[in-house]
């Protein structure tokens, strides 16, 4: 629980956070999530306020606000006091692509938003068929990109739609490589899935849960993840900086998310709420998060988290204009 010393800060910066931690589950807090129930936003979110309130006695609802990109869920966090009743679970993408992929961006994070403490982080993975991979002698993710920039030769790589990490990626990959690939835009990531098991396309590089069960039964073969080291949960994978000759050694795609409250919050009540994040990131929660293909990480408030969000928005830019997506 709080010490005193934080306990009497809570109290002048926010009555909620007050009365809420004196009298656990009296004032339930809101984790709004800017997609629909079951996607991963929505896993992190269940995950971590299972963890969160199991060590502050805190009730918390999860609100899932989906549609308009994110933008209902952004509003609703956007909106909220700035006491700490109401945050959201945003994607790293929401501080950095987001805003330059929207003709008129309705909201700036940098201005609207209060990043409190990230949560975890992942990557996704391109996979090929088995069968296709035999065909066309596609052994590694080097051979695949070689493969590519043969004569009458043109890779297809579905994604979950314009603008989604894999599209920005398989962009940014073809302009480094020289590779021929069609982007083919889905309309989420299940379709594009079951086009690639049926045979309809070549390639996908989507987040790890919705592949882990092909790749366990051998359908779908892993041959490289977006980050630029390999990845904890696919330790035999190479990571992108395995591939400097390709041009690809500084691309490293982490797609994190961090917990997020609306702006002038004060510092007293972010963190408290920091403090809350770092104790709950226990063991139990690291190996559930694990299994749906996320990896545990935090940083330790706001600060840090901008500075996280500093540091990886120059490559989300430049994977935006590369790709050239824009969402109306």
């Amino acid at each position: 629980m709080f010490n005193r010393r934080t306990l009497l800060s809570l109290a002048l910066a926010s009555p909620f956070m007050a009365s809420a931690q004196s009298t656990p589950g009296r004032s339930a807090m809101r984790w709004v999530v800017p997609f629909p129930a079951g996607g991963a936003a929505d896993v992190i979110a269940r995950n971590w306020a299972s963890s969160y309130s199991a060590t502050s006695g805190q009730t918390i609802v999860v609100d899932n606000r989906g549609g308009a990109s994110g933008l209902i869920g952004i509003q609703a966090i956007k909106s909220a006091p700035a006491d700490g009743s109401v945050l959201g679970v945003l994607n790293v993408s929401f501080f950095t692509a987001l805003p330059l992929m929207l003709s008129q961006a309705p909201y700036d994070p940098a201005k609207d938003l209060t990043p409190i403490a990230r949560l975890v982080t992942s990557t996704v993975v391109c996979c090929v068929t088995a069968e296709r991979a035999k065909e066309n002698g596609w052994t590694n993710f080097r051979s695949l990109i070689e493969w590519s920039k043969k004569p009458g030769h043109q890779l297809s790589k579905g994604s979950a739609g314009n603008g989604s990490p894999g599209h920005l990626l398989i962009a940014t990959v073809a302009k480094r490589t020289g590779a021929n690939i069609l982007h083919v835009p889905y309309r989420g990531g299940a379709p594009a899935l079951n086009d690639l098991l049926s045979g309809q396309i070549d390639m996908v590089f989507d987040f790890m849960p919705a592949l882990m069960p092909h790749i366990n039964s051998g359908r779908l073969i892993p041959i490289a993840v977006g980050s630029r080291e390999r990845s904890p949960l696919m330790p035999d994978v190479p990571g992108m900086g395995e591939f400097a000759d390709l041009g690809l050694a500084d691309v490293d795609l982490q797609s994190w998310n961090a917990l997020t409250g609306p702006a002038n919050m004060s510092p007293a009540v972010t963190s408290a709420i920091a403090q809350v994040v770092a104790r709950s990131a226990t063991p139990d929660l690291a190996a559930r998060l694990k299994s749906s293909g996320l990896v545990l990480a935090t940083t330790d408030g706001v600060e840090s988290t901008r500075a996280l969000i500093a540091k990886d928005a120059k490559f989300w830019k430049e994977m935006v204009q590369i790709s050239g997506a824009k969402i109306e």
